[in-house]
């Protein structure tokens, strides 16, 4: 990474606050490409000029500062980056008083460059993992994004995967404050990417416990698979929990949805030819009957443990049902029924 006009404006704003004496940034060229003394602008400076060439420091003292041109006394000292010259900073003034700000000058210049250099590589990965992982929703092929992934992306996939979507007004936020978590609990996510307009999608390696991560929404996690396809198919299961169970603040688990997920997958035209005599008329139910039903269900069928969550007595319970049965036609302790009436509170 070289000094740019730009970067270098930019750090010569910042440490001219600290530092009062000019300063000179200059490229791998000579040429000043950012200055405290604006007139200097786009000047070659020799003193750059012999750094670059010995990739030493140079103190120019007044007596020898006419041997280099648009050069004053000072010191110059070369900025390396990843081994590499990027570019000389120049103090103004007497070498022995200034040398000791280029020192921390030089220094704050290359951690700035480094810094520059990780967000641009995180942001240019991030963006191939967006376009990589688009294209496994849209299109299901997983073999060339496997090699794509190995190769250009540096990431095995053989090995088991579960995705987990959160979701979130805020993707964008959110993403990084789950990375910052995902750091702290020693998780290796293949990336954390903001998805439509109100999701964040993270596949991890498969794990028998995965740890409780804050969440300002809906959180849903797919079953383990195997490599691309085994990513696809959980990302699908994630995204069907999600929209049948997801409540605010909680991590719901597709493996424990599976009727749902099956249920919410039939045919609309047959949905709606088996449901409609009896969708309405559920719909028109007082709310305690609705939240019988579904404590019915999310219970087995055990009476005694879902009149316990309902904190209501046995008796209750069978009224309930049978009201249920006479207001809609369906019996929700027959299983054929109970069935249908599952179909219609999971696509309600």
């Amino acid at each position: 990474m070289k000094l740019t006009d730009q970067l270098g404006q930019e750090i010569i704003n910042r440490l001219s606050r600290y530092i009062d004496v000019a300063i000179n940034l200059m490229d791998p060229t000579g040429k000043i490409v950012a200055s405290t003394d604006s007139a200097r602008l786009n000047q070659i400076h020799g003193g750059a000029q012999r750094v670059i060439e010995t990739l030493e420091a140079q103190q120019i003292t007044k007596e020898i500062s006419n041997q280099y041109s648009n050069t004053k006394p000072g010191v110059n000292l070369p900025i390396f980056h990843r081994e590499e010259l990027a570019g000389v900073v120049g103090l103004t003034g007497e070498p022995d008083q200034v040398f000791q700000a280029a020192g921390m000058t030089q220094a704050s210049v290359e951690i700035a460059l480094e810094q520059l250099y990780i967000q641009q590589q995180s942001f240019y990965q991030e963006k191939q993992w967006n376009h990589w992982f688009h294209r496994l929703i849209s299109e299901g092929e997983t073999e060339d994004l496997e090699k794509e992934a190995r190769y250009s992306l540096r990431a095995d996939l053989k090995k088991a995967w579960q995705v987990l979507i959160f979701q979130t007004p805020s993707p964008f936020d959110f993403a990084e404050r789950l990375r910052i978590q995902a750091e702290q609990l020693q998780l290796s996510p293949l990336f954390i990417l903001p998805f439509q307009e109100n999701s964040v999608v993270m596949p991890l390696p498969f794990q028998e416990h995965i740890p409780s991560i804050k969440t300002d929404g809906p959180a849903a996690v797919g079953e383990p698979g195997y490599s691309a396809k085994g990513i696809y198919t959980s990302f699908q299961q994630a995204s069907q929990t999600i929209k049948i169970a997801g409540k605010a603040g909680e991590m719901i688990y597709s493996g424990a949805f599976k009727v749902e997920r099956l249920l919410s997958n039939i045919a609309k035209e047959t949905y709606i030819e088996i449901t409609a005599p009896y969708a309405n008329r559920l719909n028109r139910l007082e709310t305690p009957y609705l939240e019988t039903l579904h404590s019915f269900f999310k219970n087995d069928f055990k009476m005694s443990r879902t009149a316990d969550e309902l904190h209501i007595h046995r008796n209750t319970l069978l009224y309930r049902l049978d009201q249920v049965h006479k207001k809609v036609g369906l019996d929700a302790r027959n299983f054929k029924d109970a069935i249908i009436l599952q179909a219609i509170l999971i696509n309600h």
